[in-house]
């Protein structure tokens, strides 16, 4: 063989040598996948986180549709203090109005009782006068009229009366022109009244409304905060959730992740050592349960305990077995995945069972305490299928274990590791 030859070779043998543990890996990885996904609690919980999250992205939405209307109702609060200004600036301009109005209404009242005062005067002269003239009457005047000595007197005297005359005249159109004031001056003095109502009254209408706005904007506002308030309990309530479910699902996964690393370990010690797979405490390692087919090419061990009589001439006669010692109750394992085809009393083997593994191929094992498997029943190798016992012609607790070939005996040793 060629030099290149080895090397290809070598190659070849050092890739045959890799791919059964690639594929040992890459089983393992899809067997924690299929754990992980197949895990019930870690299912429910990673539903509960999504429904959490929903919940969570839900409310997030309230919030900031909360929010929105928050701005927007600023926005109209902003306005809302702009109309409460301008009705102040309006409310300063008829409280103006109304000091205003109101000195004017003074004014209008001194007014008012001057004019009546000079009205009252006006006539009580006016009274005086008429009830001189009365007095005085036209044959007074007549008598008065002769009762001169010159022409010129009576010229003088005539005069005179004219002039009484025309002053009764100014007087008596005083008074009617005082009583016509005294009426404008009331007049004026009742319209300065009502606009000092109507400017009361608008006053009070302002203030009212002003109050109002106020006390709905603060009314929506304290609704709103109270809201968001609310949500945001809420969404921490739904974190504090989240994070509790988040720490059960990272348990929860550590778990399997643990269990499947334990798994991979006995896997590794079944591959190692197929036909006599230890753990570190001594005890055997069901290699089936952890997904380890044993290859038929040989028997395993059906007892980890010392062998205390090998197969050949015993006492005069052929021991057919060998025999595994033990204590009663230890569990007895199948050689080799095959067919039990008896389970029950074997004179001097006393309990017995017979594996049928094909090939023409059987195991006995004997003495046996108590069943673990029934006849007809297929058992995977490493099953158990009884326990050491010290039935039949025994000196003692253990295990009687043959190998038959077409149903003659052959030394077990020569198939076991």
């Amino acid at each position: 063989m060629s030099r290149r030859s080895r090397l290809v070779a070598a190659c070849l043998l050092v890739l045959l040598c890799t791919v059964p543990a690639r594929a040992q890996d890459s089983a393992d990885h899809q067997y924690l996948e299929d754990r992980i996904a197949r895990d019930a609690d870690l299912n429910r919980s990673r539903a509960e986180l999504e429904r959490l999250g929903t919940e969570q992205q839900a409310v997030g939405e309230q919030v900031s549709a909360l929010r929105l209307s928050t701005a927007e109702l600023d926005a109209e609060m902003a306005r809302t203090a702009e109309l409460v200004r301008l009705q102040e600036a309006r409310l300063a301009d008829i409280v103006a109005r109304q000091a205003l109005t109101a000195d004017l209404h003074a004014s209008a009242e001194e007014s008012l009782a001057r004019a009546e005062a000079a009205y009252a005067e006006q006539r009580t002269l006016a009274t005086e006068r008429l009830v001189n003239m009365y007095v005085y009457s036209t044959e007074h005047k007549t008598a008065l009229s002769w009762n001169v000595s010159e022409v010129h007197d009576l010229e003088n005297r005539h005069v005179l009366l004219t002039m009484v005359g025309e002053h009764d005249k100014g007087l008596l159109e005083g008074l009617s022109a005082a009583v016509a004031e005294i009426g404008r001056r009331r007049e004026d003095l009742a319209s300065l009244g009502r606009a000092l109502t109507e400017l009361a009254r608008q006053e009070s209408a302002l203030l009212a409304e002003s109050d109002r706005t106020r006390q709905r904007q603060a009314e929506l506002h304290a609704e709103l905060q109270s809201r968001i308030r609310e949500l945001h309990s809420e969404i921490d309530a739904l974190a504090a959730a989240r994070a509790q479910v988040e720490a059960i699902v990272a348990e929860r996964t550590a778990v399997i992740e643990l269990e499947a690393s334990e798994r991979d370990r006995l896997r590794r010690i079944c591959f190692d050592n197929p036909r006599r797979p230890l753990d570190s405490d001594g005890s055997w390692i069901d290699c089936p349960s952890v997904g380890v087919v044993i290859p038929p090419s040989a028997v395993r061990w059906p007892l980890n305990e010392p062998v205390t009589s090998e197969y050949g001439p015993r006492w005069g006669r052929m021991h057919e077995g060998i025999d595994i010692g033990g204590t009663v109750g230890a569990p007895i394992r199948a050689a080799e995945s095959g067919r039990v085809v008896y389970a029950g009393w074997i004179g001097g083997y006393g309990s017995a069972l017979v594996i049928d593994h094909g090939g023409g191929m059987t195991t006995l094992y004997g003495h046996i305490d108590a069943f673990a498997v029934s006849a007809g029943q297929t058992v995977p190798i490493g099953a158990v299928v009884g326990y050491v016992g010290n039935t039949g012609f025994s000196r003692g607790p253990h295990l009687h274990f043959e190998v038959r070939i077409d149903g003659v005996p052959v030394n077990p040793r020569k198939y076991l590791p």
